[in-house]
């Protein structure tokens, strides 16, 4: 008789004034069930997902994952958006108004379980986030589509412009295209000074 454990999957997470990002950690998920909705009662959202996966840890062995959130506040349930590959499952949910940043992902206040964890390569700060999507704009990042795997041969950069990664370097670091011109080409350290 073999009785199966029902585990959590991890589930990184970031926001902006009007949308949640969630991602859930699972490899070759088959058929996942993933239901987002709002509770105007409660007032809050919920995502709720089940599936059949590998996890990453313990190797090719499937195992069943279970998940459950009720959510800070309101969503938009008409607002969401889905996209899984090999390894995730990443949602991008509306909120149902935008605002103020939430305090934390989850309505139950104190320290969220362990496997909810921010997701700091997608976090922005609150005052910084006028400033992350004005960088942001005008790169396309339908572009790198064509970067990851999952179809046309080697995985090339298909018809994306590196240069554009440059151009958005750039702009990052506050440097102007002639910057390299007035650089002076010194490889010898600077001379020790006496104090």
């Amino acid at each position: 008789m073999s009785t199966t454990t029902v585990r959590h999957p991890n589930v990184l997470w970031a926001q902006r004034s009007g949308l949640l990002y969630l991602t859930i950690d699972v490899q070759d998920c088959k058929d996942p069930e993933v239901h987002v909705t709002n509770d105007s009662e409660k007032k809050s959202g919920r995502v709720v997902f089940k599936g059949k996966a590998h996890s990453h840890a313990t190797g090719p062995e499937e195992h069943e994952y279970e998940l459950d959130l009720e959510l800070f506040d309101e969503i938009n349930p008409d607002d969401v958006k889905q996209h899984s590959t090999d390894r995730t499952i990443s949602l991008f949910i509306g909120k149902k108004e935008e605002g103020p940043f939430w305090p934390r992902l989850l309505k139950a206040s104190g320290k969220a379980p362990l496997y909810v964890k921010a997701d700091w390569d997608k976090w922005v700060d609150e005052d910084e986030e006028e400033e992350a999507s004005d960088l942001m704009s005008g790169f396309d990042m339908s572009a790198l589509q064509s970067l990851g795997g999952g179809g046309g041969g080697a995985g090339g950069a298909g018809g994306f412009d590196l240069s554009q990664l440059g151009d958005m370097a750039g702009k990052i670091e506050g440097e102007d295209d002639d910057s390299e011109e007035e650089e002076e080409d010194n490889d010898e350290p600077p001379p020790l000074q006496k104090e």
